[in-house]
């Protein structure tokens, strides 16, 4: 159920939509199609190359489309070039399962919380197992413990 919205908004549907080129059955080929065929997941891949610089987006579109000429692909991946959004700061283009950027793991708020209590349980697991059973650290001895001359 999660697959049936995709992750990123509806900006890339036109890139995504878009007819690369007619495959040799006369069928239409899609860049959801062709991105498909790569393994990728469309939309994760549309958000990768809508981030990368103009030249990087035209290398990784020019592999997906799957013409002979050289020239025929370059100009088809300007025109589907033109309809990727430009990338807006507030725009996650991390791929899943990628690694976070320098930082990424704190950036949550609560991961030195966790890392705190986790911290405090273990000190005190440590300092319970290390204080004899029975007697507290600052207890003073019985009059049992005391032995007559």
């Amino acid at each position: 159920m999660s697959q049936a919205f995709p992750p990123l908004g509806p900006e890339f549907e036109p890139f995504l939509h878009a007819v690369v080129c007619d495959e040799v059955n006369g069928a239409p080929l899609t860049m959801v199609s062709a991105i498909a065929r790569s393994g990728a997941d469309p939309w994760q891949e549309a958000a990768r190359i809508a981030s990368l610089p103009k030249s990087g987006a035209f290398e990784a579109l020019a592999r997906l489309i799957p013409v002979s000429g050289e020239d025929e692909s370059k100009a088809i991946a300007k025109r589907l070039f033109a309809l990727l959004p430009a990338p807006r700061p507030n725009m996650n283009f991390r791929l899943a399962g990628s690694p976070p950027k320098s930082g990424g793991l704190f950036r949550n708020p609560l991961v030195p919380i966790v890392v705190a209590l986790m911290l405090g349980l273990a000190l005190v697991s440590f300092f319970k197992a290390a204080t004899p059973s029975g007697a507290g650290p600052h207890e003073p001895p019985t009059t049992a413990d005391k032995t007559d001359p």
